[in-house]
């Protein structure tokens, strides 16, 4: 489900991060999980590099930096707050590890044109967006269509998401919900019920935390960028 020529789109990004996001925070620390859990489950390299795409003003980098992994931070329409001297090179180029995207499928004119981009760049898509329900929702009964701020103009089934990969030669992995990864690659926590992918990466992330193997970038990042303001 899209919105055709969303006309408003200039108003509704007069603030990139609208104010009726109070999950901010919140979705940023249930993401550095889900990924963490990705990683400690050696489903990807830890040692490697990665990008948050559309990064908002940067928590979510900064929570991955502080758990001991190197990733770094894109978007060109908001200011980078939380992990400033991080940023990706411009102009992307990759290959990354595996590029992260959260809540930003649905605020996608051509989703299929940016997935493109994405794909260019990793072999691993990592991103949420909360799933059409079956039947859809009429509008005053799904909080998720956003029409206090005008944002979210495109909505996805799962099997739209698979359509999606299909295109890219990719699989899909979701949860069902919310939490959904493309890759070239079958991720092997995959099960047949979705509810089992989520549990799976709880699980993981718990056992990990426990004996949390990176040694965070905090201080050494502290200690980089105060040499690269002496230096400038």
């Amino acid at each position: 489900m899209f919105m055709d020529n969303p006309h408003w789109l200039a108003e509704a990004y007069a603030e990139p991060i609208n104010r009726s996001d109070t999950g901010y925070v919140w979705r940023n620390l249930w993401c550095r999980d889900k990924v963490c859990a990705l990683i400690e489950a050696n489903e990807l390299n830890a040692a490697g590099s990665f990008l948050d795409y559309a990064a908002g003003y940067g928590l979510f980098v900064r929570l991955m930096r502080d758990n001991g992994y190197d990733f770094r931070w894109f978007d060109p329409f908001c200011q980078n707050l939380f992990s400033r001297g991080f940023e990706a090179p411009a102009p992307l180029t990759g290959k990354f590890e595996a590029v992260t995207t959260f809540e930003v499928f649905e605020h996608l004119p051509d989703p299929k044109e940016e997935v493109q981009k994405m794909a260019a760049l990793t072999s691993t898509i990592i991103f949420t967006t909360t799933l059409l329900p079956n039947p859809a929702p009429q509008p005053a009964d799904w909080w998720y269509y956003g029409f206090e701020h005008g944002q979210h103009i495109a909505f996805y089934t799962r099997k739209s998401l698979e359509v999606v990969a299909a295109s890219l030669g990719y699989h899909l992995t979701s949860n069902g919900t919310d939490f959904h990864v493309l890759s070239k690659m079958p991720i092997r926590l995959e099960m047949p019920a979705p509810n089992l992918f989520e549990r799976c990466l709880t699980r993981f992330h718990l056992r990990a935390s426990r004996v949390h193997k990176q040694p965070s970038l905090t201080h050494s990042d502290h200690e980089l960028i105060v040499k690269q303001s002496v230096a400038g």
